[in-house]
C-alpha cells in the first residue's frame, strides 16, 4: 500500500479539486427552480398566481397572521374561544 494514496473506505483529508470544479459547472448551468414552470401556459388562474402583486399579497398575509398569531398569544387569556373576547371570536 502506497503512503499518498487515500483507502477507498476512507475519505481523502482534501477534496479533488477537478471533482470539485465539475460539480460546481454542474450546479451553476443547472436551472433554477420555479413553481410556474408548472402551471397552465392559459386561463385566468395562472395568471393570477405569475402576478408579481399575487406574490407580495400572500408575503403580506403570512406576515399580518404571523403579527396576529403574537397578538392573540398575549392579549386572548381565554381558554376556550367561546369565553374570548369578540375580536378574537372574530379573527378566529
Amino acid at each position: 500500500s502506497e503512503v499518498g494514496r487515500a483507502d477507498a473506505n476512507r475519505q481523502m483529508l482534501f477534496p479533488d479539486a477537478k471533482a470539485m470544479k465539475e460539480h460546481m459547472r454542474a450546479q451553476m448551468t443547472k436551472p433554477e427552480y420555479d413553481v410556474g414552470n408548472y402551471y397552465h401556459n392559459t386561463g385566468f388562474c395562472q395568471w393570477i398566481a405569475r402576478h408579481s402583486m399575487f406574490e407580495k399579497s400572500t408575503l403580506v398575509v403570512i406576515a399580518a397572521n404571523a403579527v396576529w398569531i403574537a397578538v392573540d398569544t398575549d392579549y386572548n387569556k381565554a381558554e376556550v374561544l367561546l369565553t374570548a373576547r369578540p375580536i378574537f371570536q372574530l379573527a378566529e
